[in-house]
């Protein structure tokens, strides 16, 4: 397997290129499951009525629907992939809730210290190093007020299911195929399995948060292929 490339371009870039296609290749490849995950995405973050929410790594803004339901007062959305930015903006308009667009890295943003409530964050988690999951760690607790929790949700490699090799098989081979199918572009979905093989689950990365001064639970989801980091900022 080759090594994943956590540079913050080439990240970046990747995103990019997946931009047009991204939604489609994901409702597509997961048999709409990314859909159903993003709302307990949010529905795990147990989210108080008007509520001010940072949404790290938002992609295209993906999970606003579902925190829209949540009557919050505020969405502030973070991601360093211009593409995904502009679809963000474009998304953003004429919309009744406020939405803040950013363009920044989630692993250190500008955000007043203690001032969100609540971050969510969906499939964002397994393009990060651990140096650059602990920094991220270190920035929610910085801008989560005392109290304010946080949901991360990510693909995960499914251990210990039976049906866990042919799972790791069709993320890893299958999936670039859709992309290429759908975007004309192999290497950017190849990538995204490789990122998937070395992240494992949030159980590795449950300590890192933990070292940051956060209480945290992990769920699994559908036999592991996915799991849920829960946290609260004591």
């Amino acid at each position: 397997m080759d090594a994943p490339q956590y540079d913050d371009a080439y990240v970046a870039k990747m995103f990019d290129r997946m931009g047009p296609t991204y939604d489609l290749v994901n409702r597509l490849s997961s048999f709409g499951f990314c859909e159903l995950w993003r709302y307990q995405c949010v529905r795990h973050a147990q989210i108080q009525p008007d509520a001010v929410v940072c949404d790290m790594m938002a992609g295209s803004g993906e999970c606003w629907p579902y925190l829209r339901h949540r009557a919050v007062s505020k969405i502030i959305a973070v991601d360093f992939s211009p593409i995904m930015v502009q679809r963000q903006r474009r998304r953003s308009r004429g919309s009744s809730l406020p939405i803040d667009v950013r363009e920044e890295n989630a692993t250190q943003t500008a955000l007043a210290a203690q001032s969100i409530d609540c971050v969510v964050g969906a499939f964002g988690l397994k393009t990060l190093s651990d140096e650059s999951l602990a920094a991220f760690a270190q920035e929610l607790k910085r801008i989560l007020k005392p109290g304010g929790r946080f949901s991360l949700f990510e693909i995960s490699s499914a251990q210990g299911w039976v049906l866990g090799p042919l799972y790791r098989w069709y993320v890893s081979a299958l999936i670039p195929q859709i992309g290429r199918l759908l975007l004309g572009d192999i290497e950017c979905y190849r990538m995204l399995g490789i990122y998937t093989q070395a992240f494992g689950s949030c159980e590795r990365v449950a300590p890192i948060f933990r070292d940051a001064g956060f209480q945290v639970e992990v769920r699994r989801h559908f036999f592991g292929c996915a799991t849920a980091l829960v946290g609260i900022n004591q």
